[in-house]
């Protein structure tokens, strides 16, 4: 459509192979002239479509289309478009996966973090429920079967972790790197083409990453049948595995990968699919001779030892049988992030307010008096409340931004909001509030200023105060942990700095903003509680540290607060309704069941609380059976989730 041989050379070229794709082509290519990225040419390799397609899209000065007169498939037809591609960068995006804004500055960035990887990969959500994965990378075990990660299940952020491979539906390969293996295998038309390549990239030296803001909706075999898929998928699994496992894992792998197969086809056979699932696995034996030629000619170029390439693969049958998700810390991510400036740093404080009191305003006017800009996210409070503090805002010059919702999102979704808000204002630092946190005095400047005295401060991802409260039932600690089986409770006290944190609070957190485009955002489904746990083991588990501020100090309340007897003694609690307890109890499990593994010292100590809770519900609250109730689902529902 258009000739771009006489504009500048883009960074980023992307692939899209089109056959029978209807509207979705159209939709494709409307998300990404939205991209924020604008340094990108878009080759559209038409596979000989009879659907009208390519005819109805619009003319675009970035969009050069090439008519197949012929479907050559996925892979010769993406290598074509490699072929033309002018960019750095060869990003394929299936045309039924729809690029968020933000998807192809997300997948630059991380390629330039990580020199040494040779593909990055999307979080894939289905289209038809983006509350749920449609993948996040392509673990790969060691019997040659490969998947989606995660796919069906309830999507949760991730860090920017090591994967095996990537799914081609939406990735990006550093084009050294893709044309130094060859591109993909063309013998293999589609499915498993993207293994394949991995496997090879692997082999060659190079690693593959996922990063969580480069996202996609994907709608996922929009127009091949089953029958299709199970050939083709069945076939190139054999050749995939033949071809590219290193001789020792061929060697532990080839046994239980037959019988795996041979078990699948004989349970087709009883479902009435049997003959594809044959036919394919004769085609696989046919071609075994010019496999086995090609796997010499892989493994003789191998960079990578036998033991280097295992590690990579998945070895867990759990994870095989359940299709879950298997990613890699990356040891050293923290180093590859942007320090924010040493001077003058932009703060943005982000405030969540629902059903407030007096004390917001007190919250706010600490806000205001410590950050260049506070961005109130006010959860559908009475309209009156609204009216005021819109009031308010307009009056502020600018330095007050509400975000009004018109119900209670949860803490999690408004805390993403205010977060999404204080990222596009350019902050460096964005400071976590609820509407009954009043920082102390200089409590921003005083973190900021016992950042810039560590001596290792890369690896510092969040700064925590002092909290205290009117009740005094707030003790000065802070839960740490060397290592994975210790625990400590720090006593975090004027003129002191506590390392190596497990979790903080999110009321005072100040977290750097550029760790949020490598660890993910908030959990919605969380709603409230836990939100803050979860994010901060999240965030150890990517290699960043909290680290505990004395000196700064933030009087917060934490709960409703009561004093009990039982036995003549007298006890102050801090406690919450049903409803809460159930949050509470299900998002811990969801949280020891995804991050347990981080700190079993923390674990162990956090199954102790929740029996703790159940104590305390029997022994000192009112409506115990309602509260016991409650603590009960939310548990059942943490393990079904």
């Amino acid at each position: 459509m258009t000739d771009l041989t006489e504009t500048p050379t883009p960074a980023v070229s992307v692939l899209i192979v089109a056959w029978q794709s209807g509207d979705h082509l159209a939709r494709c290519l409307d998300a990404l002239d939205r991209q924020s990225w604008r340094d990108f040419e878009a080759i559209v390799v038409d596979n000989a479509s009879s659907d009208g397609a390519v005819e109805r899209l619009v003319p675009r000065p970035w969009l050069r289309v090439d008519r197949a007169d012929r479907n050559l498939g996925f892979a010769v037809a993406n290598n074509r478009a490699a072929a033309q591609a002018r960019g750095r960068y060869l990003v394929t995006l299936n045309p039924d996966a729809f690029a968020e804004p933000g998807w192809l500055a997300a997948l630059v960035a991380a390629a330039e973090r990580h020199p040494q990887a040779g593909s990055v990969g999307s979080v894939q959500l289905l289209d038809a429920d983006p509350t749920a994965f449609d993948g996040v990378g392509d673990p790969l075990h060691a019997v040659g079967a490969a998947w989606r990660g995660g796919r069906l299940r309830p999507a949760h952020p991730v860090s920017e972790s090591e994967v095996f491979g990537v799914c081609a539906a939406a990735a990006l390969y550093r084009r050294e790197a893709f044309e130094a293996v060859g591109g993909f295998c063309e013998r293999f038309f589609c499915f498993y083409e993207d293994v394949d390549l991995g496997m090879r990239l692997r082999l060659a030296g190079w690693t593959a990453i996922v990063t969580p803001d480069a996202v996609v909706r994907h709608v996922g075999s929009a127009s091949a049948p089953s029958s299709f898929v199970l050939r083709y998928a069945t076939r190139n699994r054999v050749w995939a595995f033949l071809r590219g496992m290193p001789g020792p894992v061929l060697v532990a792998g080839v046994l239980p990968a037959a019988l795996i197969l041979a078990a699948g086809a004989l349970a087709d056979t009883v479902t009435g699919r049997g003959i594809a699932r044959w036919c394919a696995l004769r085609e696989a034996l046919a071609g075994l001779t010019q496999t086995l030629a090609e796997r010499r000619a892989i493994q003789d170029t191998r960079r990578v030892t036998p033991w280097e390439f295992a590690r990579a693969l998945t070895w867990s049958p759990f994870t095989y049988l359940r299709r879950g998700i298997d990613l890699r810390p990356l040891a050293d991510l923290p180093t590859r992030l942007e320090e924010p400036p040493e001077n003058t740093p932009r703060v943005v404080a982000v405030v969540v307010s629902y059903q407030p009191d007096e004390a917001l305003d007190r919250v706010l006017d600490a806000g205001l008096a410590q950050a260049d800009r506070v961005v109130l996210v006010e959860n559908g409070s009475a309209p009156d409340i609204q009216e005021r503090l819109a009031t308010r805002a307009a009056d502020s010059g600018g330095r007050l931004t509400l975000i009004a919702n018109p119900s209670n999102v949860g803490l999690a979704t408004a805390q993403n909001q205010g977060l999404a808000a204080a990222l596009a204002d350019g902050a460096d630092w964005i400071l976590l509030q609820d509407d009954d946190s009043v920082p102390g005095d200089s409590m921003v400047a005083t973190m900021i200023e016992t950042w810039r005295g560590l001596p290792d401060r890369r690896r510092v991802g969040l700064l925590t105060p002092r909290l205290t409260d009117p009740e005094g039932t707030l003790r000065a600690r802070l839960l740490t942990a060397r290592g994975r089986f210790d625990l400590a409770r720090t006593p975090l006290l004027p003129g002191t700095i506590a390392r190596n944190g497990l979790f903080a609070i999110a009321s005072g957190s100040l977290i750097r903003a550029r760790v949020l485009e490598v660890v993910g955002r908030m959990d919605d489904r969380f709603f409230i509680d836990y939100v803050d746990v979860e994010f901060s083991l999240r965030l150890r588990r990517a290699g960043f540290e909290i680290v505990g501020v004395g000196d700064a100090t933030l009087h917060h309340r934490l709960g409703e607060v009561k004093t009990a007897r039982l036995l003549g003694r007298t006890k102050t609690l801090s406690t919450h309704e049903a409803w809460r307890r159930r949050t509470i109890h299900r998002n811990r499990v969801r949280v020891w069941r995804r991050h347990g593994t981080v700190s079993l010292g923390w674990l162990a100590f956090d199954v102790t609380a929740a029996l703790y809770d159940v104590w305390k519900a029997i022994a000192y609250e009112n409506d115990k059976a309602a509260k016991l109730k409650a603590i009960v689902r939310g548990f059942l529902e943490g393990w079904r989730d």
